[in-house]
This record gives C-alpha cells, structure tokens and sequence, in this order.
C-alpha cells in the first residue's frame, strides 16, 4: 500500500518518514520572532501572533506547544519501544543534556566573561554566577550573569528559553511513571487529560503550577494522539476545516479550546498526513532542539551590539541565521555524537 493511501496516524506513522522535525524547527523559529520583540521593545505587546489572537497567545507559546505535543507523542512511543526505564532515561538524557552542557558551560567561562560590566576575578566569584551553573540540574534555574546585557532593552536575562526543559524533563518522568505502572492507557489518559484541561481553564496563571498544568494539557494531548493513533484518521478535508475553524474560533476569543481540538489535528495531519517535506534537509538531522536553546543569547547580543538601531525585524533576521548555523554544528559535533550511544542496549 501506498504511504498517501494510508488513512490513520498509525498507518502513516513511521520514525523516520515524517514532518516532525520540520514542524520543531518552525516552531522554534517561530519562538525566536516572538522572543524578538520583548529584546527589543522590553515586551511582547505589539508580537503579531498576540494581536492576531486579540491577546490570547504569542508565537512563542504556540511554538512551544507544537513542541510539547509532538514531544507527548514521541516520548510515549519512545517509552513502549525501550527494553526498561533505565534505558529509556538514558535515551532521554543523551538527547537533553550534552548541548545543554555545552551551552551552559560556553555561556559561563565565554560569553559572560567577555560581556560583564563588572571585572572579570569579581564576575567569577559572584554567588550569582556560581548558581547559574545549577542550570545543570533545571530546576531554579538562574537566567542571569552578573552585568551581563544589564542595560538591555530586556535587561540581565541571559537565555530565558531553558525554562521548559525542566517540564519536558518532568514529563519524562510522568511517562516512565506511568508506563512502568502499566497505565498508559486510554481509560487512564483521556480523564487525566480533561481533568488538566479543565483546571487549566480555571486557573489565575499567577499560580505557581500553572506551567506545569498548561504545559502537561499539550504534553498529554499527544500522549492520547498515539494511544489514538490507529483510530484518529489524517484526511485532507478534516484537515481544512480544522484550519477554517481554528481561526473562526480564535477570533470568537476560544483560541486554547480550538487549538487543543483543531489545532492538534492540524500538527499531525502536516507532520504525517502528507509527504515528508524537504527529505533531504530533514534527514541532515534534527536541529530544533539546538536552535532552541542556542537562541536567546544570540538575540541578546545582537540587541546589545545594534542597541541604537535595533528592531524586532533586524533582531530575528540578523539572529536566525547565526542560530542555525551554531545548531548545525551542534547537531554534528555534539548531539548527533551523543545519540548515538542510544544504540547500546542495557540489559537487566
């Protein structure tokens, strides 16, 4: 059978045949134009997605909920073809941690030391910069070096895109949890899921787990798309409707509940529903992840170098490149290195 004759997600799924990583890399491109506004403008009120939205999200949301979507479903399939959790957390670890390592420690002993204000032996000695080593652990996370981009249109924030690798990481844990306790099933899933749905819809985002809930209802919306995926049929049709609708309702003010409904079908319908798009860039390797992470002090120290002349646009297209380029190298130097222990079985 032909692969566009396949109809639901199960029969079009294949790790390797598919749109994922070109939908991560979008999504993170699309985390660097928002995040070009607020270091640039010092906020995100004039972010083209928050007016399209009439204030209801911004590209950088949207970005990491494509994310955390694909990830739920990723990571479940992960987890089902790992031969025991220990094996699973070291795929897992192998996939986060080497560029995070890299990056901390480059942004540390290199970057920060060229751009304090302050001298260089008090730079180091400063508590501030010892506790943004724990950056290692992803939780507490400290986002700042002392005199680093202090006079920023967005001041002292060194890279503020790692706050979701601690909730990717716990999620992680739920699946392993989970899996381990044989409960990833849908009788299990689909209540968890409304049950998170419902009190995200509730919640005053001031509150501490706020993130945790509304990161966790995208995270558990791809968990159940896999459990699903033999019965969730990909179709042309649904998928324009899904598109007409999601728009519809956005403007009606009902984003979060479109997006969750139409939204979701519109990630897997273009991630499996059509041919893989740019193979041969795609099978280059995945460079999301690097452009993720790599991009916030890139965009901090164009801000900073063009800080007279500095705009949203200038910032993104000035910045994009450069990030790219920096995960590519990433990819091959690092990433794709370490990923390749994953073919090490662990026994028990």
């Amino acid at each position: 059978m032909k692969k566009s004759n396949r109809k639901s997600i199960d029969d079009c799924f294949n790790s390797r045949e598919n749109n994922f990583d070109l939908l991560r890399l979008i999504a993170a491109i699309l985390v660097i134009l928002s995040h070009s506004y607020p270091l640039t403008l010092g906020s995100n009120a004039n972010e083209p997605f928050i007016r399209l939205t009439k204030g209801q999200e911004t590209f950088g949301g949207l970005g990491v909920s494509i994310f955390f979507i694909i990830s739920g479903f990723l990571i479940t399939y992960s987890f089902e073809r790992c031969n025991n959790v220990f094996e699973y957390f070291r795929n897992r670890i192998l996939r986060i941690y080497p560029a995070l390592i890299v990056l901390i420690c480059l942004t540390v002993f290199v970057l920060g030391p060229i751009l304090t204000t302050i001298d260089v032996k008090a730079y180091f000695l400063n508590t501030g910069t010892l506790r943004y080593l724990e950056s290692f652990m992803l939780v507490n996370m400290q986002y700042g070096l002392p005199g680093v981009f202090e006079n920023n249109p967005y001041p002292n924030a060194v890279n503020g895109s790692l706050w979701t690798l601690w909730y990717e990481f716990f999620f992680y844990i739920i699946v392993a949890v989970l899996g381990s306790l044989k409960l990833l099933k849908k009788y299990i899933m689909v209540p968890l899921f409304f049950m998170v749905l419902f009190v995200n819809l509730k919640l005053d985002p001031s509150v501490a787990v706020f993130q945790y809930v509304q990161l966790f209802m995208y995270f558990s919306l791809g968990m159940i798309v896999y459990l699903f995926r033999k019965d969730i049929k990909l179709n042309p049709y649904l998928a324009s409707l899904s598109a007409i609708l999601l728009v519809l309702f956005s403007w009606g003010g009902h984003y979060k509940l479109a997006y969750i409904l139409f939204g979701t079908y519109l990630i897997f319908y273009l991630g499996l529903g059509i041919p893989k798009l740019f193979k041969k860039i795609q099978e280059k390797g995945d460079f999301s992840y690097g452009l993720y992470i790599y991009a916030f002090p890139v965009q901090q120290i164009v801000s900073l170098l063009l800080i007279d002349q500095i705009t949203p646009f200038y910032n993104f297209i000035i910045s994009t490149p450069i990030t790219l380029a920096i995960s590519i190298v990433s990819w091959f130097k690092i990433e794709k290195k370490s990923l390749q222990l994953k073919k090490k079985k662990i026994s028990l």
